[in-house]
Parts: C-alpha cells; structure tokens; sequence
C-alpha cells in the first residue's frame, strides 16, 4: 500500500498555498512492508482558521459555526484491488 500523508506548518500554513513553504514541505508517499506497516517523523503541526474573508467561512458563519481546525495529519491509503482510504488523525490542543 502507499501512504500520502501531508500537515500544516507551524503557523498553520500548507505548502502550495504558503509561498514561503518548498512544494512538497511537509508532504510524503510513503510505501508500506508487506505487513502494511510504516513510520514517519516530523514536526506538530499548528491549527489554524479558514480565510476570514473566504467562502468556506461565509459559509460557516451562515450555519453559526467557526472555522478553527485543530492541529491534524491527513492521510490517503491507496493499494489495489482496494478502495481509497481518506482520514487524519486531530490532536489536542
């Protein structure tokens, strides 16, 4: 299986969005053992709010809702002959 696994900067920010992040900061494919085991080390990620002025926050605001992520990693799971996997992991704080 392959894992994609990708998280904000400390401040919040994701690399292609954030011009002062490389390309690709922060974000890896990770190929898994036989066993379909991994690791991977890096940094705790910040959490962060939606664009005050965007879309998704109008939106949000519409529904009486904020727009404050928590620090999280996010994760695709990708093998064949089976589906797609899509989750992250939230983290207190």
């Amino acid at each position: 299986a392959n894992v994609d696994v990708w998280h904000a900067n400390t401040r919040g920010g994701y690399s292609f969005f954030d011009p002062s992040q490389s390309k690709y900061n922060l974000r890896r494919r990770i190929e898994t053992d036989a066993e379909g085991r991994y690791r991977f080390r890096s940094i705790m990620p910040a959490g962060y709010a939606c664009p005050p002025n965007g879309a998704t926050q109008k939106l949000l605001d519409a529904l009486g809702r904020h727009g404050h992520r928590p620090a999280h990693i996010h994760f695709f799971v990708t093998a064949p002959n089976y589906r797609k996997l899509t989750t992250q992991i939230n983290f207190e704080g």
